[in-house]
């Protein structure tokens, strides 16, 4: 398992993949901010505060999803095609070894880059913007813990997709349809049926896509986030803990019946 993890992280620090995804993170976020810093002085110009950019993620939390997301597919959505588990279970590891160590792999590379980004986003809006609005750096560092496990969940799940699914594409659809759809689906449902809506409105608003923008107001005079409050801080850390379970459990059970 450690020589698995040792190739893997070797594959993930070369991969070009990574180093652009990178690479676009880093110039979204400074060309924002340096943009925001220009304009700050322009008559009748309200949005070059430090609390319009960080509403840029407080406002949207499954962005942590999106990014955890992408990063599995830049690691792993060529491995099916390229045989890399048929050649790592030739060389004696399990599947099950070879699902963990992916997700540790996408994990990991996630925390670097959440650990080298944040800094760069933090203090440039602090140089280039006017201190001022409802968002503040509090509200954007208490949304890494309470999207902590969610975007875990995400990640898992995709990693699942890409390994279960013939190919990257269908794999991208399929966690689509998971995170995204399928909630809206039993929102919608939720808010049709006529009678015993109780049950599916109350599983509906257990996942993250329906929950999170529900709680959630962020703009020009507001800043309400979800994990403010214990009970919502609460409700995201269980979202993402059964998440975590739910698609790790199914990923252990498809691998183990998907054909190399």
């Amino acid at each position: 398992m450690l020589n698995y993890l040792k190739s893997e992280f070797y594959r993930t620090v070369r991969s070009k993949e990574i180093h652009g995804m990178t690479i676009g993170l880093f110039s979204m976020v400074l060309f924002m901010n340096v943009t925001l810093g220009l304009m700050k002085n322009v008559e009748h110009f309200r949005y070059g505060i430090t609390s319009f950019s960080y509403s840029m993620i407080v406002s949207v939390p499954m962005l942590y999803c999106y990014v955890a997301s992408a990063a599995a597919v830049m690691l792993h959505g060529a491995d099916r095609r390229n045989g890399t588990m048929g050649n790592s279970i030739a060389y004696g590891f399990s599947r099950i070894q070879l699902f963990a160590g992916k997700c540790i792999t996408c994990l990991v590379t996630c925390l670097v880059l959440l650990a080298l980004l944040l800094p760069v986003y933090i203090g440039s809006a602090a140089l280039l913007l006017n201190s001022a609005g409802p968002t503040t750096v509090q509200d954007m560092l208490w949304e890494i813990p309470a999207m902590s496990l969610i975007a875990i969940a995400s990640q898992i799940l995709a990693v699942t997709l890409l390994e279960a699914c013939e190919n990257s594409f269908s794999g991208i659809l399929s966690w689509l349809a998971v995170m995204l759809f399928l909630p809206k689906l039993f929102l919608a449902a939720g808010i049709i049926l006529p009678f015993g809506n109780e049950p599916v409105m109350a599983i509906a608003m257990w996942m993250p896509a329906n929950f999170l923008p529900a709680g959630t107001r962020v703009n020009m005079s507001e800043c309400v986030t979800i994990w403010s409050t214990a009970e919502g801080m609460a409700r995201c850390l269980l979202s993402g803990a059964a998440g975590i379970l739910v698609f790790g459990g199914a990923g252990v059970l498809l691998l183990r019946k998907k054909d190399l």
